[in-house]
């Protein structure tokens, strides 16, 4: 990993981290910080900056005296625990390693978890079994409005957006008295292979990359980006995306108004750099499973068109399932509290993704013929993520059967609600067994997800700071 002029043995700092075998729960993620801050109280402030939207406390970890600051946060999406062991590998290290950390010449800032609320709806997994099914009948991931990472304000064209939630004011705080010059948003996926995003070209490092997360076993995804609209630097890496793209990409291939329905703001990258590019921001994404298709550019017969167009018809087939159970009990699942409910609420609501994506199929841009990447891409990778719609769809009802008699629900309601549940429990059953059964996947062992992560992410910040 030491190439291309890289004063810092990454392979020596990242042997120490410790053999996660599972995910850190936000009372122990707590403790840590706090045995951290007690055992090196000469090295180590420990500050509650804001709270969330429960009320849990969300602690700063400063560490260091720099001349840069480094802002580093994870869990900005509550189903992506990586990064919290990330943050307290990194912790320890720079706490104990005073070397590394003047080499580096950051004064680091740390939150382990900036959504606390979410991460504790997710904390079910965290243990294991680690496998798609146990994942799906315990995932959380919140609605766009919910969410950290896509609530910092934005003004683009007509789209206004001024709602931030108190977990994102937290960092619209700190970014604006830290300046950062090197922000690591501490994101993962579920099922894929690792791809990295970043606000601004940087080749010299990508070699470095690649060789990282395949010592750890972990391919690179190499059929269809996440976003159709992301910016290629290099296979696998991609510039920063922000909301405008999201809104040109609409505008461009729909007929419909970018702003209707549209209730969310930008990324952290977006806020930071609103004034002119002044941070880097880092992010490095890695897969709790994948397979050995995701790597596999050999090509296959197939129109890459047609493969697109057959995928959407898969994601509307299960929308129209999901929606019609959704309906069964819409009435009685609370659309201010129910976070579950928000989250599918807004996932049913997608029609207009899907027409921009039929439309993206047919242009010039998806010609030729798919490879076995973008094959299992759109047809199995995509239905794994279509399907954690009815997980959120299931703990919507779970919430209300919980609560039934404290909002007065009569017999025949619960009755519903546990129609409604048996459908839904048994349509997600079913989509996991098809998944298990045809994914043919294997499972990334934490401390491998753990080294990759925090190795590219030194890497990246050794880099910003020699060259700025």
């Amino acid at each position: 990993m030491q190439k291309g002029g890289t004063r810092m043995n990454v392979k020596e700092v990242v042997s120490h981290i410790p053999d996660y075998s599972c995910f850190m729960t936000v009372d122990e993620l707590d403790a840590s910080t706090f045995r951290l801050a007690e055992q090196y109280p000469d090295r180590v402030q420990v500050r509650c900056v804001g709270h969330s939207r429960q009320g849990h406390p969300i602690q700063l970890i400063q560490i260091g005296h720099g001349r840069k600051n480094a802002l580093v946060f994870a869990c900005p999406h509550p189903n992506e625990p990586i990064g919290a062991l990330t943050v307290d590998f990194l912790t320890w290290e720079l706490a104990a390693n005073e070397a590394l950390e003047r080499e580096l010449d950051y004064t680091w800032y740390f939150i382990k978890c900036i959504d606390i609320d979410g991460i504790k709806m997710n904390e079910g997994w965290f243990k294991g079994p680690f496998g798609i099914t146990n994942y799906m009948h315990h995932y959380f991931r919140p609605a766009f409005r919910d969410q950290v990472e896509w609530t910092f304000p934005v003004e683009y064209k007509r789209l206004k957006f001024n709602s931030p939630i108190p977990e994102t004011k937290v960092l619209m705080e700190l970014i604006d008295a830290l300046h950062p010059e090197f922000m690591f948003s501490l994101h993962n996926l579920g099922f894929g292979g690792a791809y990295w995003y970043m606000t601004k070209d940087m080749p010299e490092l990508y070699p470095q990359f690649y060789e990282i997360v395949k010592e750890m076993g972990i391919p690179r995804k190499l059929g269809e980006a996440e976003s159709p609209y992301a910016v290629s630097y290099a296979p696998a890496v991609f510039q920063m995306i922000r909301a405008k793209d999201s809104y040109d990409y609409t505008e461009k291939f729909t007929n419909k108004d970018p702003v209707a329905g549209h209730n969310f703001g930008t990324s952290s990258d977006d806020y930071a750099n609103r004034d002119g590019e002044r941070t880097t921001t880092f992010v490095c994404e890695l897969p709790y499973f994948y397979s050995d298709k995701i790597d596999d550019v050999s090509f296959t017969d197939r129109d890459r068109s047609d493969v697109i167009l057959e995928s959407c018809d898969m994601k509307e087939k299960l929308d129209a399932k999901t929606r019609a159970i959704f309906e069964q009990a819409e009435a009685l699942l609370d659309p201010d509290d129910n976070y579950y409910r928000r989250a599918v609420e807004e996932k049913l609501g997608s029609a207009d993704a899907i027409e921009a994506q039929r439309a993206w199929a047919k242009s010039p841009e998806c010609a030729g013929k798919a490879t076995q990447a973008q094959v299992f891409d759109n047809l199995y990778v995509m239905r794994y993520f279509r399907c954690t719609n009815l997980c959120l769809l299931v703990r919507a009802i779970d919430l209300e059967l919980e609560r039934a008699e404290k909002r007065g629900f009569t017999p025949e309601q619960v009755a519903t609600l546990k129609k409604a549940h048996e459908d839904a429990l048994a349509t997600l059953d079913a989509e996991c067994a098809y998944l298990e059964e045809n994914m043919h996947y294997q499972i990334t062992p934490v401390r491998n997800l753990v080294t990759a992560q925090a190795g590219c992410g030194l890497l990246a910040a050794e880099y910003v700071s020699s060259h700025s």
